[in-house]
């Protein structure tokens, strides 16, 4: 009997915890999402409904796995919640960068932030790992005693209410609309606020399905491929080269009038600016999410038609582009860019707009740096060098990433003060010093492009544009501190939020045009077609008439009133946008687009002439080819040698005596990034003395 008593309280405790840890669960997810411990109350209280929705949440997915062994249950119960605690901190540290939280896109740019916040140091103080460390004690701990002290329940209750769970679970993720059954209209304009961070990311992923158009048809899209360019605007024998310059974060500082700054971190760029087509670009994004401005400007597509919830853009098939539009008229095309290959997933993306090549940072021999960045000048000599080895017109994206955020790290040992004023503290004031600093020698990277271009006596465009303004701060402390914006809901501090510098410089139009210029990316596009007298798609054919009709801003759509905008003049643009990235593509039936057959990473293809057995120290193969770079590697029967980068033309490698016994002796040289993938390779060649 008293066994029985013992047996009965070890199964209560084990239902205790199973119902009482997916509660605490709840509550400090909240408490974190939310930035505070009376925040997380404030909405146990005020919405007691949506609380009892993401209790049975977080209580309906733990008991799916309610039929594994006690030894991994146990742990799984306490564990599983530190998948919750960080994705509510990833959110929360989201909406104090950028002002957004956590978005379904997000869950696909994961290994970006991970490689921004390692380019950006050491984020962690060591009272943070402790804090985690002590926390993690505690939950073994716990875990301990709670195998030793409960008992589960029979297997089959365990499998059936495991098999419910599933069931219940999967019925509400896909019917987000119950978290919201007791919640107003008003409330509901806060998704995380109102329904917590469970309910408010699934009643998010629900905003992100794209819906078709009412009108979308072939026969419609058809009629709109068929316009025809108006005669007079092309001109067949002129092709200026065009350059197009993503400058990183690029924003204009003496914005920042209450701050007194002691000197202007933009004097080239200005320069260019009083006297060539200037002014600005209304972006979409804030402090990040570089891919949609760049994709926009490409593709001459806006972000503004998807779903307000869809912050970031994804091509993965062939898009129509300024790449294929010019590749047609007889340009070459590339893309130039210092950092990593796979950051957005360029190296795919860049193949589906139609570049023939990208050189990407692994390409990049003996480069400077600043802090953990390649100096954007070296960026821009080769994007001349690109310019230099062909003789036709040439399409360049260039884009930059040294003046990337955020701000906090030590990448100057002399760091110039930027502003004289005592507004802002500490830690904000290191923050404005870096950026100004970082903008400097972007700045300073304009000058080179423009410096070489005019050396190479070629008619060329140059666009110049920033991509985001800076994230300085936390909840944007910069620029409350200074005054700049203190409610960026107002459309006002919406305005200041989105808008960064813009400039168009060309070699062969007297300077003095001071055209002034405000536009949304997309649109950016069809302007330079337009100014180069080339040739346009069907979709810069649109973006080009609806910015002649007066529309040049796309704003959010609730800012649409401020701008005036004419919906009815959109119409068929935003059937070419669903018909381009999710329709048939009904648009490339007489326009096909086509990736490049032979799309390769890097300048110019390595190639391997000779392999030969060597005694350099302790290196006993050279390698000898051309456009060889550091992050090359030798393989031997595909296998890596520890490999010496000498020059463009040799490389050594160290050939163990184990692998001298092997019957095939065929050697190829691969370039490796930072995820260990061959980006390129050369062919394999045997080695000749063995």
């Amino acid at each position: 009997m008293k066994g029985r008593i013992t047996a009965n309280k070890k199964v209560s405790v084990y239902m205790t915890i199973l119902i009482v840890i997916p509660f605490l669960t709840l509550f400090v997810t909240e408490a974190i999402h939310r930035g505070s411990l009376r925040s997380a109350f404030d909405w146990i209280f005020d919405s007691s409904f949506s609380v009892l929705v993401s209790y049975l949440f977080y209580l309906l997915f733990v008991s799916s796995f309610i039929f594994l062994p006690k030894k991994l249950f146990i742990p799984f119960l306490f564990l599983q919640s530190w998948f919750w605690f960080l994705v509510a901190y990833g959110s929360y540290r989201k909406f104090q960068l950028r002002g957004t939280r956590l978005m379904p896109t997000d869950l696909e740019l994961v290994k970006e932030g991970i490689a921004i916040m390692d380019s950006a140091g050491d984020l962690f103080t060591w009272r943070t790992g402790a804090a985690i460390a002590l926390v993690l004690a505690l939950f073994i701990v716990m875990i301990y005693f709670a195998i030793r002290h409960s008992k589960q329940l029979p297997l089959k209750i365990r499998a059936a209410i495991s098999f419910f769970s599933i069931l219940l679970f999967a019925a509400l993720t896909m019917n987000p609309q119950v978290f919201s059954m007791r919640v107003s209209e008003e409330q509901q304009k806060d998704d995380y606020g109102s329904l917590g961070l469970a309910g408010g990311y699934l009643e998010i992923r629900k905003k992100t399905t794209v819906q078709k158009p009412f009108r979308y048809g072939e026969d419609r899209i058809g009629k709109i491929a068929t316009v025809k360019t108006p005669p007079g605007t092309v001109d067949p024998n002129f092709k200026p080269n065009i350059i197009v310059v993503l400058a990183e974060a690029l924003w204009d500082p003496l914005k920042l009038e209450k701050l007194d700054l002691e000197y202007d971190p933009i004097p080239n760029f200005r320069a260019l600016s009083e006297n060539y087509p200037s002014g600005d670009m209304r972006v979409h994004i804030y402090g990040g999410g570089t891919f949609n401005s760049e994709v926009e400007v490409l593709t001459g597509l806006t972000t503004r038609f998807q779903p307000e919830a869809m912050e970031a853009y994804y091509i993965n098939r062939p898009t129509d582009s300024l790449a294929h539009v010019l590749r047609k008229q007889g340009y070459r095309t590339a893309a130039v860019h210092n950092f990593k290959n796979w950051f957005y997933n360029r190296s795919v993306v860049y193949k589906h707009l139609g570049f023939e090549k990208f050189v990407a940072m692994e390409f990049f021999n003996n480069p400077v740096k600043i802090g953990p960045y390649i100096d954007d000048n070296e960026l821009m000599n080769q994007a001349v060098t690109e310019l230099k080895k062909t003789e036709g017109p040439d399409f360049l994206n260039v884009v930059t990433v040294a003046s990337h955020g955020p701000y906090i790290d030590i990448r100057y040992n002399d760091l110039q003060s930027c502003s004289k004023s005592s507004v802002l503290n500490k830690e904000t004031k290191y923050i404005l010093d870096l950026y100004c600093r970082t903008l400097k020698d972007t700045d300073e990277s304009i000058k080179t492009l423009i410096d070489g271009v005019k050396e190479l006596n070629e008619p060329t465009i140059v666009a110049i544009y920033g991509d985001h303004l800076p994230m300085l701060g936390n909840n944007f402390e910069v620029y409350r501190q200074a005054g700049y914006m203190k409610d960026t809901n107002i459309y006002s501090d919406y305005e200041k939020m989105y808008s960064t510098p813009l400039v168009v410089w060309d070699n062969f139009t007297p300077p003095g045009n001071r055209e002034r210029l405000k536009m949304t990316p997309n649109f950016l596009g069809s302007y330079l077609l337009s100014h180069a007298k080339k040739e346009m798609s069907p979709v810069f054919r649109e973006t080009k008439k609806v910015y002649d009709q007066g529309i040049t801003i796309i704003p959010r759509r609730e800012h649409n009133d401020e701008e005036k905008l004419d919906q009815s003049k959109l119409e068929d643009y935003k059937l070419i946008h669903y018909d381009t990235l999710y329709g048939n593509q009904y648009l490339y039936k007489n326009n096909p687009v086509s990736p490049v057959e032979d799309y390769f990473l890097g300048s110019e293809r390595i190639a391997i002439t000779s392999a030969d057995t060597v005694s350099e120290g302790k290196y006993n193969i050279r390698v000898t080819g051309k456009n060889f770079v550091e992050h090359g590697k030798v393989f031997y029967n595909d296998n890596l040698l520890q490999t010496k980068f000498v020059s463009e033309n040799v490389m050594l490698a160290v050939l163990p005596d184990s692998m001298r016994k092997q019957k095939e002796k065929l050697v190829d040289v691969k370039v490796l990034d930072d995820q260990k993938t061959p980006i390129a390779k050369t062919k394999l060649i045997p080695l000749d003395g063995e």
